[in-house]
């Protein structure tokens, strides 16, 4: 892969001929010259290459999300323009509900009641979340919902009270997105096995197990194209290794001493077909009963990349 490291610049001639040559500098070059930018358009260009290829927009059906009970999720019931508002309300401070602006109203719908609720699949796991804060999760473990800069650099969970640090374990995905993220989140409550989990009489000590539904039973055979994800690069073959040297290089850095162990690396997943969506589930004690924490998407379980049941905590 080719890194451009200088600013490019733009060298046509402009004006009339007479008139001295002049350089002008393309939006570009002010682009290469911000660090950040700079890892974000690498990031980018590096998933177009090695990972799963730019999907075109997902088309959902407004009519179904329309129908879409939300209490059958167990959240808040929310209209159209109660939704608007609140997004409105709340975009300052939420920055990911902006993302939700060229989505249908039906999807809006969908996301502010999980925003308004306090779960949070779409803050970790919607298109919000660039490529290359998707990359620094499951890398450096820096929490996309943690809004302050220091703490994120710190690997201060952007969720839990007080300052606890935030976990991933071996990779990070998300659907890129609105559309279709609230179209698998609307479909996939309606499948009878998530059903069955939410009517699971209330325990306070228990959770229903999660429930994992093929990618493409909710979004169609092209639905792992609106998936994207990365994931630590393994240490001798191992997932395990890979997660046990990441975390002596974050804990050695943090400390200040110069780390002994390799810098962790990731790559983007190549592909989401035949991967899954998850389900996690939560309790409502107000209600006594259950309601969906998250959802997820996950990649086929190969030889390289490790099975579902290693990488819920990672996706949490």
């Amino acid at each position: 892969m080719r890194t451009l490291d200088s600013p490019e610049t733009d060298t046509r001639v402009v004006d009339a001929p007479d008139e001295p040559r002049e350089t002008v500098e393309t939006p570009q070059a002010v682009v290469l010259e911000d660090p950040q930018r700079r890892r974000e358009e690498s990031a980018d260009l590096q998933q177009r290459v090695d990972g799963n290829p730019t999907s075109g927009k997902f088309q959902p059906d407004r009519d179904e999300l329309a129908r879409f009970d939300l209490k059958r999720a167990g959240l808040p019931d929310m209209t159209i323009e109660s939704a608007a508002k609140y997004i409105e309300e709340h975009r300052t401070s939420r920055p990911w509900l902006p993302a939700t602006d060229g989505a249908t109203p039906e999807t809006r719908r969908i996301i502010a009641a999980m925003d308004a609720d306090g779960i949070h699949p779409q803050i970790r796991h919607e298109g919000w979340v660039n490529e290359e804060a998707n990359r620094r999760r499951v890398t450096y473990l820096e929490d996309p919902a943690q809004l302050d800069p220091g703490k994120r650099s710190q690997g201060i969970d952007g969720l839990k009270p007080g300052d606890g640090p935030h976990w991933c374990a071996a990779i990070a995905t998300r659907i890129d997105d609105p559309d279709a993220f609230a179209t698998a989140f609307a479909r996939g409550v309606e499948h009878p096995d998530v059903q069955q989990a939410l009517a699971t009489p209330f325990d306070p000590g228990k959770r229903p197990r999660p429930v994992t539904l093929p990618i493409a039973d909710l979004l169609g055979e092209d639905g792992h194209e609106h998936c994207k994800g990365w994931r630590l690069e393994p240490v001798d073959d191992s997932m395990n290794a890979a997660r046990q040297k990441r975390e002596s290089w974050l804990d050695e850095r943090a400390k200040g001493l110069e780390p002994t162990v390799p810098e962790p690396k990731a790559v983007p997943v190549q592909t989401f077909k035949d991967g899954v969506v998850t389900f996690i589930f939560q309790h409502d004690h107000a209600e006594q009963r259950y309601k969906v924490a998250n959802q997820f998407v996950d990649p086929p379980a190969t030889s390289k990349e490790p099975d579902a049941s290693v990488l819920l905590g990672a996706s949490s």
